[in-house]
């Protein structure tokens, strides 16, 4: 075990470092976020495709919010969102313990096709089980992520919270989302000037494409939210619904000038929206203080990040037939697969189109018909 997995600290946080099939990965301890990750650690050039605020060398108390305190890379949130309001007994903390309190490693195996990592959390409110689950696969720069939900009963938002860079002055990302059915900005005030924050999107409107997303400003009425960096002084949330169809859905975010594609995929019956967060100096309160520049990309069962009252209750979206939480049953566990990886591009690589799945590998395709290509197994996820 000690050959793959490791315990110690990185930017002055205590956590794990798992080692195995050319992938790199920190898990912190509270709140299991994992980040830096490098794919490709064993070549000349790995690819880290996940952001860490800037607060995380600095360790500031944040203790009154430990999500805010270990905040990067992905986690799993259940419930999934701010979590403002108490449902029956129970009050939990934006996103969920499982992106707050303490995992404890359960297993770290390897053999010559993969290496399997396990890590466990008994919640204290509402009393449920959840067991995290990495595999990583011989010759995929891929993390195949379950977590399984045990012992809960009744209805529950949950999701997955990618953080990835804000391209850098003199860069570019662009960002697509295969097929979804309906695009919505966040229905009311997102970021609000008296938490010293602001934000560049109308508030409750629909779009059918990311390059025509509606803001609040008669200046630019639609901003083009397929490229980035997002407006400077903003920070901002929509949301990006689809339906199953015969292969996974999928997100790519296209970094040209550092070389890689970052992709996210998912089965929309199990996690219908993405939902969008830009944090461009948008937020100038403690511990944000006008410098966190990142952007979440974040497949969810849930109303936006409005949290859990609002995600069991009728709400915009469930009223035309879109799920916004799970339902979950102490009689039997509950499992949410997904998929995230990289793959490298070449020079002049664009704004992915099209992906298209073919045995055992994903190819993703630009306007210009320029191709990447990974290996992955979208058997993961049922398909």
């Amino acid at each position: 075990m000690s050959e793959i997995i490791e315990k110690g600290i990185n930017h002055s946080t205590p956590g794990w470092q798992l080692s195995a099939k050319g992938i790199k990965l920190f898990l912190t301890e509270d709140a299991g976020m994992h980040a830096p990750v490098e794919f490709f650690a064993d070549s000349a050039d790995p690819v880290s495709p996940y952001a860490l605020t800037p607060w995380q060398d600095e360790r500031p108390d944040i203790s009154f919010c430990p999500l805010l305190q270990n905040l990067r890379g992905d986690f799993f949130c259940i419930p999934f969102g701010d979590n403002p309001d108490a449902v029956g007994a129970f009050k939990y903390p934006p996103h969920g313990e499982t992106a707050a309190n303490a995992w404890k490693l359960d297993k770290a195996v390897e053999d010559a096709e993969k290496a399997v990592f396990e890590f466990s959390m008994d919640t204290t409110i509402n009393s449920f089980h959840v067991v995290k689950r990495f595999e990583m696969r011989s010759g995929h720069p891929v993390l195949y992520i379950q977590h399984t939900v045990s012992g809960l009963e009744g209805k529950m938002p949950y999701g997955h919270h990618s953080i990835l860079h804000m391209p850098e002055e003199g860069e570019k990302m662009f960002l697509s989302n295969g097929g979804f059915q309906l695009g919505m900005t966040c229905p009311g005030v997102f970021s609000d000037p008296k938490n010293l924050e602001h934000q560049y999107l109308a508030a409750g409107e629909r779009f059918d494409s990311l390059e025509k997303v509606p803001t609040a400003f008669k200046a630019d009425p639609f901003h083009d939210y397929s490229t980035y960096p997002s407006p400077v002084g903003y920070a901002d949330l929509f949301s990006m619904l689809a339906k199953r169809g015969k292969d996974p859905a999928w997100t790519a975010c296209v970094y040209p000038e550092r070389g890689y594609l970052f992709f996210l995929l998912r089965d929309p019956d199990t996690l219908p929206a993405t939902t969008i967060w830009t944090s461009n100096s948008g937020r100038y309160g403690f511990p944000w203080n006008g410098n966190t520049r990142c952007i979440g990309v974040e497949d969810t069962c849930s109303f936006f990040a409005k949290g859990i009252k609002a995600s069991i209750e009728e709400n915009i979206l469930s009223r035309e037939g879109w799920k916004t939480c799970g339902t979950f049953t102490k009689s039997a566990p509950t499992s949410i697969r997904h998929i995230q990886g990289v793959a490298r591009i070449s020079k002049g690589f664009g704004k992915v189109v099209s992906a298209e799945f073919a045995a055992g590998k994903v190819l993703f395709r630009d306007a210009a018909g320029n191709t990447a290509e990974a290996p992955v197994d979208k058997s993961f996820l049922g398909f």
